[in-house]
């Protein structure tokens, strides 16, 4: 799990940054804000649902861009500013899809301990020919192996504030 050990070492080289984290990290708040209890701030992680839509140049209503990673004209609608409306564009498969939350994952992904945080990771990362998007994540081990270390971080930090705040009392 190499890519796991890189975002690791990225990680803790940023939260141990001194005096705070000197850039902001999506994903890595997104982490930590899921583990405290928290919504998610992108598309990536947590299974929020799809809040966007992108217009393109010439009108085109399509989903996501970064559903292009997935296969050629995944982002395609059929649909365009001239004739359709915003309206239509939330009825497309493609984004009631993305509004299923747990729903919509595979059997194996909504078992797993960490899909609360995780909430099946990116969704073009999910993508198979002949399952569509009903896999898990091509970086699941990784993300496994990311959101455990990032947990025990925070929870031995909660841990050593408790009892901080515990020794401080009268």
């Amino acid at each position: 799990m190499p890519y796991a050990e890189w975002l690791i070492a990225v990680f803790d080289r940023w939260y141990g940054a001194t005096p705070g984290p000197p850039v902001r990290i999506s994903l890595f708040e997104s982490l930590l804000d899921l583990l405290l209890g928290g919504p998610t701030r992108t598309e990536t992680i947590g299974g929020a649902p799809s809040q966007l839509a992108v217009v393109d140049t010439d009108g085109t209503l399509t989903l996501s861009d970064q559903l292009k990673t997935a296969y050629d004209r995944a982002d395609r609608s059929g649909y365009d500013v001239e004739n359709d409306t915003f309206d239509a564009l939330l009825d497309h498969p493609g984004v009631v899809a993305r509004q299923l939350g747990t729903d919509g994952l595979c059997g194996r992904c909504r078992e797993c301990p960490v899909v609360p945080v995780c909430g099946g990771g990116h969704y073009p990362h999910r993508y198979r020919a002949g399952t569509g998007y009903l896999d898990r994540s091509v970086y699941c081990p990784d993300l496994m192996a990311l959101i455990s270390h990032v947990a025990g971080v925070v929870g031995d930090d909660l841990r050593r504030a408790r009892e901080c705040h515990a020794k401080a009392r009268p």
